[in-house]
């Protein structure tokens, strides 16, 4: 029997589930009742393999969901995340400021500790428009390998 996840975790995944299906719908156009939405694809993953399991999947989505920000104007994020706080949604710039604290954790950890960490290192490595110093690549192209091997 699966283990429930902690009250911290369920908040996390419903706050991130209404923030992918928000933008699965408002930003990418699915219809809510379709059977790909992520809404339903999620009940479904979590049905399969747990809710815990679920949310490592859900935080890859989530960061996912941010990179279209790097495209979008500030008005139109500003539009987005009033569009979200008026649905008690969490916001675009929240996300970004947490993701922001989780990469410089791991950065001054100097070590990956799961895929959601490994996911946000990734891709700020892989992003060669982030402005940053060759030492730092350096580092988290030593974490990706650590965390692989």
């Amino acid at each position: 029997m699966a283990r429930a996840m902690s009250q911290e975790k369920e908040q996390e995944f419903a706050e991130l589930e209404a923030f992918v299906a928000f933008y699965a719908t408002a930003i990418v156009g699915i219809d809510p009742a379709n059977p790909f939405h992520p809404s339903i694809q999620l009940r479904g993953i979590a049905a399969q393999v747990g809710k815990s399991k679920a949310l490592v999947g859900l935080r890859q989505a989530v960061n996912d969901c941010l990179e279209w920000v790097e495209e979008a104007s500030p008005e139109e994020i500003s539009a987005l995340d009033s569009a979200l706080k008026s649905k008690g949604i969490v916001t675009f710039t929240e996300l970004l400021v947490r993701k922001s604290r989780k990469y410089r954790a791991v950065l001054k950890r100097g070590r990956i500790r799961n895929d959601t960490e490994y996911y946000i290192v990734d891709t700020a490595a892989s992003d060669l428009s982030i402005a940053m110093p060759e030492n730092e690549r350096r580092q988290l192209d030593s974490m990706l390998a650590g965390y692989r091997a």
